[in-house]
C-alpha cells in the first residue's frame, strides 16, 4: 500500500470517527424508565428502539462520509494523473441534487477536496499528526474548519425546502448538527494543537 493510500484510509477512519461522534451528540439514544427491566413485554420494545437507534447510526455515518469519500477519492485521481478534480463530475456522482443546490454543493467539494489535499500531502501517520503538519497552527486549522462548515451549512440550507417532515424539527436537527460540528472541530483542535 503506498503512502497516499495509507493517508486515504487514515483519513476515512477519521472522518467515520468523527461522523459517530456527531451522531451521538445529535440522534437521540432511548433511555428505558427503571420500570421498564422489570417488565419483560416493554424491554422488548426498548431492545426494538435501541436496534433502531443503532441502525440510524450506521446509516447517519455512512450518508455522512459519502460526500466525503467522493472528495476524498477525487483528489487521489488528481494526484495519481495529474487532472484537476472535475467537480461536475463529482456532482454527477453525487447522485440526485436539486438544481438550486448544485453550485453550492461544488462550492462545499472545492474546499472539502482543498482540505483533502492539504491532509494528503502533511506527514504523519495519524489524523492529529496530518492535521498538525497540514495546517501548522490550531488558528489556522481551526480557520479552514470555518470554511468548511460555511460550505457545508449553506448546502445544507439549501436542501431544507426538499426535505419532508416539520419544518421546525428539521431546522432544529440542522442547528443541533451545526453546534455540535463547531464543537467537536473546536475540541479537536484543542487536543491536537497543545
Amino acid at each position: 500500500m503506498s503512502t497516499a493510500d495509507q493517508k486515504k484510509q487514515i483519513i476515512l477512519e477519521y472522518e467515520k470517527r468523527f461522523a459517530n461522534n456527531l451522531a451521538a451528540r445529535v440522534l437521540d439514544k432511548p433511555k428505558p424508565p427503571l420500570w421498564m427491566i422489570f417488565v419483560p413485554v416493554f424491554f422488548v420494545f426498548f431492545a426494538q428502539k435501541m436496534k433502531q437507534y443503532s441502525s440510524g447510526l450506521g446509516e447517519f455515518v455512512q450518508n455522512y462520509t459519502k460526500p466525503r469519500r467522493l472528495a476524498l477519492d477525487a483528489v487521489m485521481d488528481e494526484q495519481e494523473t495529474g487532472s484537476p478534480v472535475d467537480t461536475a463530475r463529482l456532482l454527477e456522482s453525487a447522485g440526485a441534487i436539486p438544481e438550486q443546490s448544485r453550485s453550492l454543493f461544488q462550492d462545499w467539494m472545492l474546499v472539502l477536496t482543498d482540505h483533502y489535499r492539504t491532509l494528503l500531502k502533511a506527514h504523519g501517520g495519524t489524523p492529529e499528526a496530518l492535521i498538525r503538519s497540514g495546517y501548522r497552527s490550531k488558528t489556522d486549522y481551526l480557520l479552514q474548519c470555518n470554511v468548511l462548515n460555511k460550505a457545508e451549512n449553506a448546502f445544507a440550507e439549501s436542501l431544507m425546502s426538499r426535505i419532508e417532515g416539520d419544518d421546525q424539527d428539521i431546522r432544529n436537527v440542522v442547528e443541533k448538527m451545526k453546534i455540535a460540528v463547531t464543537d467537536l472541530r473546536r475540541q479537536e483542535a484543542d487536543a491536537i494543537f497543545r
